[in-house]
Protein backbone atom coordinates (compact mmCIF):
# COMPACT_ATOMS: atom_id res chain seq x y z
CA UNK A 1 0.00 0.00 0.00
CA UNK A 2 1.59 3.04 -1.18
CA UNK A 3 2.27 5.42 1.86
CA UNK A 4 0.19 9.10 1.54
CA UNK A 5 2.15 12.12 0.46
CA UNK A 6 1.65 14.67 3.14
CA UNK A 7 2.86 17.41 0.75
CA UNK A 8 -0.37 16.59 -2.02
CA UNK A 9 -2.90 16.61 1.14
CA UNK A 10 -1.58 20.22 2.28
CA UNK A 11 -1.59 21.54 -1.36
CA UNK A 12 -5.40 20.23 -1.54
CA UNK A 13 -6.36 21.37 1.25
CA UNK A 14 -4.68 24.72 0.66
CA UNK A 15 -6.74 24.55 -2.75
CA UNK A 16 -10.01 24.32 -0.57
CA UNK A 17 -9.37 26.82 1.88
CA UNK A 18 -8.44 29.44 -1.21
CA UNK A 19 -11.69 28.60 -2.96
CA UNK A 20 -13.57 28.46 -0.22
CA UNK A 21 -12.42 32.12 0.67
CA UNK A 22 -12.55 33.61 -2.68
CA UNK A 23 -16.57 32.42 -2.47
CA UNK A 24 -17.01 34.00 0.66
CA UNK A 25 -15.19 37.31 -0.77
CA UNK A 26 -17.71 36.86 -3.81
CA UNK A 27 -20.84 36.61 -2.34
CA UNK A 28 -20.01 39.56 0.14
CA UNK A 29 -19.07 41.76 -3.13
CA UNK A 30 -22.42 41.01 -4.48
CA UNK A 31 -24.08 41.68 -1.21
CA UNK A 32 -22.55 44.95 -1.51
CA UNK A 33 -23.25 45.57 -5.04
CA UNK A 34 -27.24 44.63 -4.14
CA UNK A 35 -27.15 47.15 -1.16
CA UNK A 36 -25.63 49.82 -3.89
CA UNK A 37 -28.34 49.91 -6.15
CA UNK A 38 -31.50 49.72 -3.55
CA UNK A 39 -32.71 52.49 -1.86
CA UNK A 40 -34.96 51.77 1.42
CA UNK A 41 -37.32 54.40 2.67
CA UNK A 42 -39.55 53.57 6.33
CA UNK A 43 -43.21 53.97 6.01
CA UNK A 44 -44.92 55.20 9.15
CA UNK A 45 -48.63 54.12 10.33
CA UNK A 46 -49.70 56.56 12.84
CA UNK A 47 -52.72 56.15 14.84
CA UNK A 48 -55.66 58.11 16.48
CA UNK A 49 -57.61 56.81 19.31
CA UNK A 50 -60.97 58.80 18.80
CA UNK A 51 -62.20 58.01 22.25
CA UNK A 52 -59.51 60.65 23.78
CA UNK A 53 -59.93 64.00 23.97
CA UNK A 54 -59.87 66.01 20.28
CA UNK A 55 -59.28 69.75 20.38
CA UNK A 56 -59.01 71.43 17.02
CA UNK A 57 -57.99 74.40 18.14
CA UNK A 58 -59.49 78.12 17.35
CA UNK A 59 -61.13 77.92 14.05
CA UNK A 60 -58.93 79.88 10.79
CA UNK A 61 -60.41 83.39 9.89
CA UNK A 62 -61.46 83.67 6.18
CA UNK A 63 -61.85 79.78 5.02
CA UNK A 64 -65.05 78.37 5.20
CA UNK A 65 -65.49 74.37 6.07
CA UNK A 66 -67.64 72.08 4.15
CA UNK A 67 -68.26 68.20 3.34
CA UNK A 68 -66.82 68.08 -0.55
CA UNK A 69 -69.57 66.92 -3.13
CA UNK A 70 -68.98 65.90 -6.40
CA UNK A 71 -68.42 69.07 -8.29
CA UNK A 72 -65.49 69.73 -5.51
CA UNK A 73 -63.14 66.57 -7.32
CA UNK A 74 -62.03 67.87 -9.98
CA UNK A 75 -60.54 70.63 -7.86
CA UNK A 76 -59.06 68.50 -5.74
CA UNK A 77 -57.47 66.37 -8.18
CA UNK A 78 -55.67 69.56 -9.06
CA UNK A 79 -54.69 70.33 -5.62
CA UNK A 80 -52.75 66.82 -5.39
CA UNK A 81 -51.08 67.71 -8.62
CA UNK A 82 -52.81 65.42 -10.79
CA UNK A 83 -55.33 66.46 -14.31
CA UNK A 84 -57.12 63.48 -14.96
CA UNK A 85 -60.82 61.91 -14.25
CA UNK A 86 -62.27 61.84 -10.94
CA UNK A 87 -64.40 58.71 -11.70
CA UNK A 88 -62.48 56.45 -9.52
CA UNK A 89 -63.14 59.19 -6.40
CA UNK A 90 -66.94 59.83 -7.70
CA UNK A 91 -67.32 55.87 -6.63
CA UNK A 92 -65.38 56.46 -3.55
CA UNK A 93 -67.53 58.85 -2.08
CA UNK A 94 -70.22 56.88 -3.00
CA UNK A 95 -68.46 53.82 -0.97
CA UNK A 96 -68.86 56.18 1.69
CA UNK A 97 -65.68 58.25 1.73
CA UNK A 98 -66.11 61.83 2.99
CA UNK A 99 -63.83 64.94 2.21
CA UNK A 100 -63.65 67.78 4.69
CA UNK A 101 -62.71 71.13 2.98
CA UNK A 102 -61.71 74.57 3.66
CA UNK A 103 -62.52 77.53 1.27
CA UNK A 104 -61.43 81.01 0.44
CA UNK A 105 -63.73 82.61 -1.36
CA UNK A 106 -64.14 80.50 -4.39
CA UNK A 107 -60.83 79.05 -4.06
CA UNK A 108 -60.34 75.44 -1.84
CA UNK A 109 -56.99 75.91 0.15
CA UNK A 110 -57.15 72.45 2.16
CA UNK A 111 -58.99 69.11 2.42
CA UNK A 112 -58.36 66.10 4.64
CA UNK A 113 -59.80 63.10 2.96
CA UNK A 114 -60.63 59.46 4.96
CA UNK A 115 -61.65 56.33 4.10
CA UNK A 116 -63.53 53.55 6.01
CA UNK A 117 -62.90 50.59 3.59
CA UNK A 118 -59.70 48.60 3.41
CA UNK A 119 -56.77 50.81 1.88
CA UNK A 120 -54.82 49.46 -1.39
CA UNK A 121 -51.32 50.83 0.04
CA UNK A 122 -49.33 49.14 -2.62
CA UNK A 123 -49.54 45.17 -4.74
CA UNK A 124 -48.09 43.72 -1.92
CA UNK A 125 -49.94 45.51 0.40
CA UNK A 126 -53.53 46.27 1.43
CA UNK A 127 -54.34 48.10 4.80
CA UNK A 128 -56.76 45.73 6.85
CA UNK A 129 -59.08 48.40 8.79
CA UNK A 130 -61.16 46.91 12.06
CA UNK A 131 -64.38 47.68 12.44
CA UNK A 132 -64.84 51.25 12.91
CA UNK A 133 -61.91 52.41 12.39
CA UNK A 134 -60.63 54.77 9.69
CA UNK A 135 -57.55 55.69 7.39
CA UNK A 136 -56.85 59.31 6.25
CA UNK A 137 -55.83 59.20 2.84
CA UNK A 138 -54.68 62.45 2.48
CA UNK A 139 -54.43 65.81 3.76
CA UNK A 140 -53.59 69.27 1.99
CA UNK A 141 -53.00 73.34 2.92
CA UNK A 142 -52.40 75.29 0.22
CA UNK A 143 -48.89 77.04 1.15
CA UNK A 144 -51.00 80.45 1.25
CA UNK A 145 -52.55 79.33 4.38
CA UNK A 146 -49.94 77.45 6.06
CA UNK A 147 -48.70 78.02 9.26
CA UNK A 148 -52.07 79.76 10.15
CA UNK A 149 -53.26 76.61 12.28
CA UNK A 150 -55.65 75.62 8.75
CA UNK A 151 -53.88 71.86 9.17
CA UNK A 152 -54.39 71.44 12.82
CA UNK A 153 -58.09 72.91 12.88
CA UNK A 154 -59.07 70.92 9.75
CA UNK A 155 -57.58 67.86 10.77
CA UNK A 156 -59.23 68.23 14.38
CA UNK A 157 -62.43 68.90 12.56
CA UNK A 158 -62.32 65.72 10.82
CA UNK A 159 -61.48 63.42 13.87
CA UNK A 160 -64.68 65.00 15.48
CA UNK A 161 -66.84 64.40 12.59
CA UNK A 162 -65.84 60.55 12.33
CA UNK A 163 -65.75 60.41 15.75
CA UNK A 164 -69.82 61.46 16.12
CA UNK A 165 -70.38 58.33 13.27
CA UNK A 166 -69.15 55.75 15.95
CA UNK A 167 -65.44 55.70 14.88
CA UNK A 168 -63.11 54.87 17.39
CA UNK A 169 -59.52 55.16 15.48
CA UNK A 170 -58.48 57.09 12.84
CA UNK A 171 -55.13 55.57 10.84
CA UNK A 172 -52.49 57.53 8.87
CA UNK A 173 -49.32 57.14 6.81
CA UNK A 174 -46.35 58.46 5.88
CA UNK A 175 -42.98 58.19 5.34
CA UNK A 176 -40.55 59.12 8.24
CA UNK A 177 -38.78 62.00 6.31
CA UNK A 178 -42.28 64.22 6.00
CA UNK A 179 -41.29 66.02 8.93
CA UNK A 180 -44.10 68.38 8.77
CA UNK A 181 -46.78 65.78 8.54
CA UNK A 182 -45.44 63.71 11.71
CA UNK A 183 -45.40 67.21 13.89
CA UNK A 184 -49.08 67.94 12.74
CA UNK A 185 -50.39 64.33 13.43
CA UNK A 186 -48.19 63.93 16.83
CA UNK A 187 -49.50 67.91 17.59
CA UNK A 188 -53.09 66.34 16.96
CA UNK A 189 -52.73 63.20 19.24
CA UNK A 190 -51.22 60.37 16.45
CA UNK A 191 -48.92 57.95 17.91
CA UNK A 192 -46.63 55.45 16.08
CA UNK A 193 -48.29 52.07 15.58
CA UNK A 194 -45.97 50.55 13.07
CA UNK A 195 -42.85 50.83 10.90
CA UNK A 196 -42.34 49.30 7.12
CA UNK A 197 -39.17 49.43 5.12
CA UNK A 198 -39.45 49.26 1.70
CA UNK A 199 -36.37 48.84 -0.54
CA UNK A 200 -36.40 49.08 -4.43
CA UNK A 201 -33.55 47.95 -6.70
CA UNK A 202 -32.65 50.16 -9.24
CA UNK A 203 -35.05 52.40 -7.88
CA UNK A 204 -38.10 50.79 -9.48
CA UNK A 205 -38.54 47.08 -8.29
CA UNK A 206 -40.10 47.42 -5.29
CA UNK A 207 -38.89 44.08 -2.67
CA UNK A 208 -41.90 43.75 -0.31
CA UNK A 209 -41.19 44.40 3.86
CA UNK A 210 -41.86 41.20 6.26
CA UNK A 211 -45.41 41.07 6.87
CA UNK A 212 -46.82 42.41 9.96
CA UNK A 213 -50.17 42.35 12.00
CA UNK A 214 -51.84 44.50 13.95
CA UNK A 215 -50.87 42.45 17.20
CA UNK A 216 -47.50 41.87 16.43
CA UNK A 217 -46.51 45.60 17.17
CA UNK A 218 -46.84 47.31 19.94
CA UNK A 219 -47.99 51.38 19.95
CA UNK A 220 -45.17 53.54 20.67
CA UNK A 221 -45.36 57.20 22.20
CA UNK A 222 -42.80 58.78 19.61
CA UNK A 223 -42.45 58.29 16.26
Amino acid sequence: MPVPNVDVYEELSRKRLGKSNLMALFGESIKRIAQKMQSCEEWLEMVRDLREPIDPGKPPADLDMRWAEKGDLFAINALEGFVKETDFMEESLRKGDRCLLFEQGNQLRAFAWVTFRDFRMALWYTLKLPPDWSYLEYIFVHPLVAGQGVGSYLLGSLLTAVRDQGVSHMVSGMYSNWDASIRLHTKMGFRVQRRLTQCKILNIFSIPPKAETWSDIKPTDQP
